[in-house]
């Protein structure tokens, strides 16, 4: 299974996969499945989000970057990501899925060029 299969499956058939729809559960398990292929699957990820997001280096984690850019009181009021509001929860995991098919999409076009 390659991460575009993964994205799919966390989209179509979370519960499958993830016990609950809480945020911090679908980054632990796409960090574990990175970690599982050797780190090749989200290289260059964490350069992307900060690139994509803050428009430059970031030292925050992509997961802290995505919640806190999508949903601001987050990062004003300090809160960690498995803090994150139940109301935002789900909404997070579908724009966390959203921003890996975009990273993959643009990293299929610069394997083309």
């Amino acid at each position: 299974m390659d991460l575009r299969e993964l994205c799919f499956h966390l989209r179509h058939h979370r519960r499958m996969f993830l016990p609950d729809d809480r945020y911090f559960t679908a980054v632990a398990f796409i960090e574990g499945f990175d970690t599982a292929r050797d780190g090749v699957t989200l290289k260059g990820f964490q350069e992307w989000v900060s690139e994509r997001i803050h428009g430059g280096h970031s030292p925050l984690h992509w997961s802290y970057i995505l919640a806190s850019a999508k949903h601001p009181r987050i990062s004003e009021e300090n809160l960690s990501i498995n803090e994150v509001p139940l109301d935002l929860q789900i909404s997070l995991v579908d724009d966390l899925l959203d921003l890996l098919e975009e990273f993959l999409e643009g990293s299929r076009g610069s394997e083309r060029s």
